[in-house]
């Protein structure tokens, strides 16, 4: 592999883990926590949006009119770049192969009982 290719998490793990069967239980585990990390950050969603147009009504009933027009635009795509750069530098700096073998670590069991 490349130094321009990326790996993958499977490819990071010991010869012997590679071929072995994960339990159905761990994988509902695994699914179950994923659902709860997407209804929590769909609810955030949700709860932003509604401050946000909250705070906009609110300030329409003072008479501040705030247009969306272009200017929204042109901050919304700087505020984006600034945003996706700093994500760049913090998934740049992170070591996949390090978080992998701490993962290892925590002898994580796929043992159905």
């Amino acid at each position: 592999m490349t130094d321009t290719q990326t790996s993958s998490a499977s490819d990071m793990l010991p010869e012997e883990m590679k071929d072995k069967p994960v339990p159905l239980n761990f994988l509902i585990t695994v699914a179950d926590a994923l659902e709860t990390r997407i209804d929590y950050n769909f609810n955030s969603v949700i709860q932003i949006s509604m401050l946000v147009e909250f705070m906009y009504n609110k300030l329409q009933e003072k008479g501040i009119e705030i247009p969306l027009d272009e200017e929204f635009e042109i901050f919304q795509k700087s505020r984006f770049e600034e945003i996706q750069t700093e994500f760049d530098k913090i998934k740049d700096s992170a070591n996949p192969e390090e978080a992998a073998q701490e993962f290892l670590k925590q002898n994580v069991d796929l043992k159905d009982d």
